[in-house]
């Protein structure tokens, strides 16, 4: 699992990349990361570095701040789980809580009602 640094990189280059290989510098990526994360150019080589090493992208070549790269599929499996677990959490719904509490209120007088006239 990417920390929360690697995968706003990542988000970053999926987002910035094409069908097939991009060439990108650094100075374009750390404009386009949000402002929580702060991370430096050296920071992202390394956040590279490292996506590279764990298979998320492949890097063709790399010179200086420039990299020719493409996304990997296993990272476009990581993001799209990512994307749909932010989508699919559950609101508590009050009607299913409504519903509930008159079921167990209407349970309760009839079992009163019976083990009286038993």
């Amino acid at each position: 699992m990417l920390d929360k640094n690697s995968l706003s990189v990542l988000k970053v280059l999926n987002k910035l990349a094409d069908a097939d290989y991009k060439v990108i510098t650094v100075e374009e990526i750390v404009p386009s990361l949000t402002a929580k994360s702060q991370l430096t150019e050296d920071d992202v080589k390394h956040v590279m570095e490292f996506l590279f090493k764990q298979e998320y992208i492949n890097i063709k070549f790399s010179e200086d701040n420039t990299y020719c790269y493409c996304i990997l599929p296993k990272a476009k499996q990581l993001l799209e789980q990512n994307s749909t677990k932010k989508t699919t959490r559950n609101k508590p719904n009050i009607l299913n809580y409504l519903i509930i509490g008159i079921s167990a209120f209407v349970g309760t007088i009839l079992a009163l009602i019976i083990f009286y006239y038993i």
